[in-house]
């Protein structure tokens, strides 16, 4: 009977770290990101550093002390994300090149709040709705006790490894605010933040979209025609007229009701735009998350 060979210990994780970085490194990373790269207004910005360890280690012999605060990696200006075919990392555990330089493997961005917003007051026992207080009252508080999660990033190879939930949590401490929150719209397949020590409030629907869901079903919309604006325009135009006119006043319906909930003004969008907006949030179903620091009380 043979024995188990020894198993390989993680070296890849042993030098990465976290440090404040700066918009320049939001702007790096920001191609990698599926949403837009304007990150609201931004208050921090912090980044994840791969740095090589030295030839003995590498090499198996002394690791040298652990890694402390002063030991982080050193601001470089010149890291970088990982190209697309850069096989350094690849989702796995090996032992790091030899030759590999300071590399920027991830990006947080913190901005300030939104004004308004029904998941916080779900979360925070409607601590900011029930202030009673002006906006201009309201933003100072908020922006002083809350901040948001605007984006997160890891290079694409360096994902797998756990390093979104190790960002978000290593750096919640580190803004200094009372709450942090997030929206996630794929927090259901993908809940690094949960994993990071935040609480998942999932979204309520609203009463406006499921009255035009309920509208488009007994026009004969299904929700395979609404995946896109193009497909919920052909599904309309198929319509016997009476159907089209019901499905197309629900939708004008639902979309000034979005628009004005998010702009606080009503607004009347065009054919085009209301039925984009159809198409990329009506069956949306994002995750709020929120962060409490530990003193303070639920």
């Amino acid at each position: 009977m043979t024995a188990d060979p020894p198993k390989r210990t993680c070296t890849l994780l042993a030098g990465v770290g976290v440090e404040r970085g700066t918009m320049a490194d939001w702007r790096a990373m920001a191609p990698l990101h599926y949403r837009s790269h304007r990150a609201g207004a931004v208050t921090d910005v912090f980044r994840m550093v791969y740095a090589p360890p030295s030839p003995n280690a590498v090499r198996g012999g002394s690791p040298g002390p652990p890694r402390t605060e002063r030991q982080r990696p050193r601001r470089d200006s010149s890291l970088a994300p990982l190209a697309q075919n850069d096989s350094r990392a690849r989702g796995g555990c090996g032992d790091p090149p030899r030759d590999m330089r300071p590399t920027l493997v991830g990006v947080i961005v913190y901005a300030r709040p939104a004004l308004s917003l029904a998941a916080r007051d779900r979360a925070t026992g409607g601590r900011y709705r029930s202030a009673g207080l002006g906006h201009t009252s309201l933003a100072r508080l908020l922006n002083r006790e809350v901040r948001l999660i605007s984006r997160a990033v890891i290079a694409p190879n360096w994902r797998g490894l756990g390093l979104a939930a190790r960002l978000v949590a290593d750096t919640l401490p580190q803004v200094g605010t009372p709450y942090v929150e997030a929206l996630a719209a794929m927090g259901h397949v993908h809940p690094f933040f949960e994993r990071a020590g935040m609480t998942a409030y999932p979204w309520r629907p609203s009463p406006a979209g499921e009255r035009l869901k309920a509208a488009l079903e007994a026009a004969g919309v299904g929700r395979a025609d609404h995946r896109s604006a193009a497909a919920l325009n052909t599904a309309l135009s198929a319509l016997p007229p009476e159907a089209r006119r019901l499905a197309e006043r629900e939708i004008d319906r639902w979309a000034r009701s979005y628009l004005g909930a998010k702009n606080h003004r009503t607004n009347r969008p065009d054919r085009p735009r209301a039925l984009a907006l159809v198409a990329r949030h009506l069956d949306a179903t994002p995750v709020y998350y929120l962060w409490r620091r530990p003193e303070v009380s639920p």
